[in-house]
């Protein structure tokens, strides 16, 4: 597998648990926006063997959990057998995708605690194609996002990074109306695009930063709402909160 870093501790990365974290190198998106730009160039990171990775993870005594991410993790092609050997040491594993490869997905899903896919603008061909510079075909999304509602065994949070100047309020809409549509069992969390190096200098005056109070605003319509999914908000201001909790 094709890792290009790795965070030994985190606790930002899976709520409430303590996360060794591997970024998978390539992408099949092109979003301006991404703080992770180096995982695409060409020979970034180093090849491991599963069973290296195995070994970092065992030695590793100060975390209960994996974090898959990317990149793209579902281009690795060994992930799945990378998934069937962390089972085998009883450790929660989370992917993170874009959730273009539902193949990918399907074959996952028996050896995973946890799915976190994110929705990087409304789901129409246009929208998405803005957003990630990609032509993508939103349906492998919704069909992606169809196969892990219906495993009840998965954790399944999504999330939308929002980003001033790229995303619109529309977008956010589109998302949450789709979600309460298909009976979204998860957890939908909206992210505060923050700037970092990653992004590159050329992105730094182009997109902006949304402010706590512009991204409460809009969410603030759906506390009254009986939704079937909890709404999240993860920005500089409070960190990891939901809705319910910030409204009261």
């Amino acid at each position: 597998m094709r890792i290009g870093g790795i965070i030994d501790i985190s606790t930002k990365d899976i709520p409430n648990r303590a996360t060794m974290v591997f970024f998978t190198v390539g992408c099949n998106f092109n979003c301006s926006f991404c703080h992770n730009k180096k995982l695409l160039e060409k020979n970034a990171g180093r090849e491991y063997r599963i069973v290296e990775i195995i070994s970092l993870i065992k030695d590793n005594i100060l975390i209960n959990s994996i974090s898959i991410t990317g990149g793209e993790p579902t281009l690795q092609k060994d992930l799945v057998y990378l998934c069937k050997e962390l089972k085998k040491i009883d450790v929660y594993v989370s992917i993170d995708t874009n959730g273009t490869n539902p193949k990918k997905l399907k074959k996952l899903l028996p050896h995973i605690d946890r799915i976190a896919l994110d929705i990087k603008s409304s789901l129409t061909r246009e929208r998405l194609r803005k957003v990630t510079s990609s032509n993508i075909d939103p349906r492998i999304i919704i069909e992606s996002f169809s196969l892990v509602n219906q495993s009840n065994h998965v954790d399944f949070e999504i999330r939308t990074t929002f980003v001033k100047n790229l995303l619109k309020l529309k977008d956010i809409e589109k998302i949450i109306e789709f979600l309460n549509e298909n009976n979204f069992r998860g957890t939908y969390v909206v992210q505060q695009y923050q700037y970092s190096d990653g992004v590159g200098n050329e992105y730094e005056d182009k997109l902006r930063t949304p402010t706590h109070d512009l991204l409460l605003n809009i969410l603030k319509p759906y506390k009254f709402l009986e939704l079937p999914f909890e709404i999240y908000l993860r920005d500089n201001i409070v960190g990891y909160r939901s809705l319910n909790e910030l409204l009261d």
